[in-house]
């Protein structure tokens, strides 16, 4: 297998683990100088920090479910187009209290491997649309295109 499809498949493995709440297995997926990039989430930079991410997910939106679209890799870097699904049922997410709404948010990310490990995430996610569907921004009050709204 190359390093390529290793690292495809520990992405994909990941997930799974997420999926599971396996968060101390979840350690060993992890270099120990990784970095989380993610433009709508600067306080989540370090690991410690941004494993709480998932956790927080898992119970706040059962049942938590992470899902790789597409991927792709070339060198030592993946290019993953993922899919997170659950209802916020589990507690408040962002002050917002349990609405009971389905998610389904998209993200992409580019994940960085050294030695084997994850070194650095950079992700883009459609925390807009989230935040719609857990009722914390009402879509019609958006601005749109249309002259005659």
């Amino acid at each position: 297998m190359s390093e390529q499809e290793r690292n495809k498949k520990a992405w994909v493995d990941l997930q799974e683990t997420l999926n599971r709440g396996d968060f101390e297995t979840m350690d060993s997926f992890f270099h120990p100088d990784f970095e989380y990039v993610n433009p709508s989430r600067p306080d989540l930079s370090g690991y410690q920090a941004w494993k709480q991410s998932p956790m927080a997910n898992y119970s706040t939106f059962p049942p938590c479910r992470y899902s790789v679209k597409d991927i792709t890799a070339e060198g030592d870097k993946v290019w993953a187009y993922c899919h997170h699904y659950g209802k916020h049922t589990g507690g408040p997410y962002m002050g917002i209290a349990p609405s009971g709404n389905e998610i389904n948010v998209e993200w992409f990310s580019i994940i960085t491997f050294k030695e084997g490990k994850i070194l650095r995430i950079f992700s883009i996610a459609d925390v807009l649309g989230m935040m719609i569907q857990i009722g914390a921004i009402d879509k019609a009050s958006l601005p749109t295109n249309n002259p005659n709204r």
